[in-house]
C-alpha cells in the first residue's frame, strides 16, 4: 500500500475529533457530573482511560488490518447512532446518550476502518458500558433484596458484638441510643457495578486461564457484598459509642470503604491467582514485526469515509445547539395561582408534609389549602426550561416516585387524563401522593411517555420544557378509595387551572 505521511492522517482525524467534541459535549459534561456527584460511580473517571489503554494493546493486531471502509453499513450505523445521541441530548436522557456515544464510536470505526477494525476493539469500545448508567437497569432489581440483606447481616454482626439491636421494618436498625436506616444507597447493589469495571480488564489482563478470571472477579463481588455489611455495622458501633457523623471521620464509612476494600482484593487476588497459574511468561505485546506490518494509509474509499462521517456530525452538531435554543416562560406567573379551589381555600399555616419533587426546577411553587372539614392538600409545581442531566423532569429526581406507583385517571371538566397514586415515606410516615407530568398542555403519567414527549416537543417546537403537579396529603390511616378520590377530585380541579399558567 502507499504510504502517506502522519500530517495526511493526522489531519483529517483532528478534524473528526472536533466535530465529535462539539456533538458530544453535553454528554460529556453529564457524565462528568454523574461521576462527581452520583454515590459509586466514582469509577467512571478511570473507565475511558482503561478504554484507551485496552484499544492501545490492539495496536500491533490493527497493524496487520487492512483498512476497507465499510461505508454503507457503516453510515446507516452512524446516522442511526447519531439520531439516537442527538434526540437523548435535547430530552436530557443520559442513559441512552451515554450508550449513542459509544454507538456513535463503533459507527465511526466501521465506516472509516471497517469489520475487522470494529471486532479487533469490540471490547474496549463495549467496556466504556461501565462508564454509564446503562447498567442501573441490571442492578436496580437487586437493591430492595440487597437492602434486606445488609440490614440482616449488619444487625447480626452487632449483635455478635454484644450490642442490642432491635430489627424493625427489615431495614430500620434500632441501638440504643440511636437508629440506623439502610436507604437505597447503602445497599451496595450500585457499587458491585464499580467492582466488575475494575476486575474484567484486571483478570483479562493479568490471568490467563477461565477458572482463574471467573474465581477472581466472583470472589470479589461477594467480599464487596461482605465489606458492605461490616461498613453499616462499623457504623453502627461508632453511633453507638457516642460519634455524631455516622459516616465517620472524613466520611471513611461512605460507600467509598466498600470500593476500597473491594480493589485491594482484586489486585492482590489477581497477584495470587497469577502465582497459582505457573503460566510461562507471553511474549510482549509491544513487539512489532516491522517486516509484516501494514502502514495506514487513505485511499479514495477512505476519503469517502471520512468526508460522510464528518458530514453526519457536522448536521447533527448544527440541529443540536438549533433544538438547543429554544426556551419557553410560564404563561402566567405561579405565585397568582388562586387561592380558592372548588371548596378549598388556602392555609397560610406551612403543611410540614408539604413535598418538593424538582428542587433544582427553574420554577416552583408550593402552597396548602384547608376544606371546610379540616382536610389540608399542599400543591407543588416544578417547572423545567429545558431538559439537562441533573434538572430533568423525568431522572433519578422523579425516580422515587414511581418506585410504588400505580395509574389512576382524574376526571377533569373535558373528560379524563392520566395521573399516579403514589405513597412517599418520611421517616415512620406514609405520605400519599398524586403526580402527573405536564408537558406543553397534555398530561403524562408514564415516565416513558413524558421522556418521549419531550424529544417530540424538542424536534416539533424547538423546545424541551415541562412540568411536575404533585398533589399530597398528610399521612393517614386510612388508606380506602373514598380518601384516594377526595385527594383526586382536589387533583382534578388543579388540572384545568395549570393550563392557564403552563405553556
Amino acid at each position: 500500500m502507499a504510504s502517506l505521511s502522519h500530517a495526511s492522517i493526522l489531519l483529517p482525524a483532528v478534524g473528526l475529533g472536533i466535530l465529535l467534541v462539539l456533538l458530544c459535549a453535553p454528554i460529556f459534561g453529564d457524565l462528568w457530573n454523574l461521576w462527581w456527584n452520583r454515590y459509586g460511580f466514582s469509577h467512571g473517571f478511570l473507565v475511558p482511560l482503561i478504554s484507551l489503554y485496552l484499544a492501545w494493546l490492539q495496536w500491533p493486531a490493527l497493524r496487520q488490518i487492512p483498512v476497507e471502509p465499510a461505508i454503507g453499513p457503516g453510515l446507516l450505523w452512524l446516522v442511526a447512532a447519531t439520531a439516537l445521541l442527538l434526540a437523548s441530548e435535547v430530552a436530557g436522557i443520559i442513559t441512552t446518550g451515554s450508550l449513542a456515544f459509544i454507538l456513535v464510536l463503533a459507527g465511526l470505526v466501521l465506516l472509516l476502518c471497517g469489520y475487522a477494525y470494529l471486532k479487533a476493539l469490540a471490547f474496549p469500545l463495549g467496556y466504556l458500558i461501565f462508564m454509564t448508567p446503562v447498567l442501573d437497569g441490571l442492578t436496580e432489581p437487586l437493591v430492595w433484596p440487597f437492602q434486606l440483606l445488609t440490614a440482616t447481616m449488619s444487625a447480626a454482626i452487632l449483635q455478635a458484638l454484644g450490642i442490642p439491636v432491635l430489627l424493625e421494618n427489615s431495614i430500620r436498625i434500632i441501638l440504643p441510643t440511636v437508629t440506623l436506616e439502610v436507604v437505597r444507597e447503602c445497599s451496595g447493589a450500585g457499587l458491585l457495578v464499580a467492582v466488575l469495571a475494575i476486575g474484567l480488564p484486571l483478570a483479562s489482563l493479568t490471568l490467563q486461564a477461565w477458572w482463574s478470571r471467573i474465581t477472581l472477579v466472583l470472589s470479589s463481588v461477594l467480599i464487596a457484598i461482605v465489606a458492605n455489611w461490616v461498613r453499616v455495622a462499623v457504623m453502627g458501633v461508632y453511633a453507638q459509642a457516642g460519634g455524631k457523623d455516622l459516616h465517620g471521620p472524613y466520611h471513611i464509612l461512605q460507600g467509598l470503604f466498600v470500593d476500597w476494600v473491594a480493589f485491594g482484593f482484586l489486585f492482590l487476588g489477581a497477584w495470587l491467582l497469577g502465582r497459582m497459574e505457573h503460566a510461562a511468561p507471553t511474549p510482549s505485546l509491544h513487539e512489532e514485526n516491522e517486516s509484516s506490518s501494514q502502514i495506514i494509509s487513505l485511499g479514495p474509499a477512505s476519503n469517502r469515509a471520512w468526508w460522510l462521517a464528518c458530514c453526519t456530525l457536522a448536521a447533527a452538531t448544527v440541529a443540536l445547539y438549533a433544538l438547543e435554543g429554544g426556551t419557553a416562560e410560564l404563561k402566567k406567573d405561579l405565585t397568582t395561582f388562586p387561592t380558592v379551589i372548588g371548596d378549598w381555600v388556602i392555609d397560610h399555616q406551612q403543611n410540614s408534609e408539604s413535598l418538593v419533587g424538582l428542587p433544582d426546577a427553574d420554577e416552583s411553587f408550593v402552597r396548602s389549602y384547608r376544606a371546610s372539614d379540616g382536610r389540608r392538600v399542599a400543591l407543588s409545581v416544578a417547572y423545567t426550561r429545558t431538559q439537562r442531566q441533573g434538572k430533568e423532569l423525568v431522572g433519578m429526581g422523579t425516580a422515587p416516585l414511581h418506585e410504588k406507583a400505580n395509574a389512576t385517571v382524574l376526571r377533569v371538566e373535558e373528560g379524563s387524563v392520566p395521573a399516579n397514586r403514589t405513597i412517599i415515606d418520611r421517616g415512620h410516615r406514609s405520605i400519599p401522593v398524586t403526580f402527573w407530568y405536564h408537558i406543553n398542555g397534555t398530561s403524562y403519567a408514564d415516565r416513558n411517555l413524558a421522556k418521549l414527549a419531550t424529544v417530540k416537543q424538542a424536534f416539533v417546537r424547538g423546545r424541551t420544557d415541562g412540568a411536575l403537579v404533585m398533589v399530597s396529603t398528610e399521612p393517614r390511616k386510612d388508606q380506602s378509595e373514598d380518601s384516594w378520590q377526595t385527594q383526586e377530585a382536589f387533583a382534578a380541579a388543579v388540572f384545568p387551572l395549570m393550563q392557564e399558567y403552563l405553556p
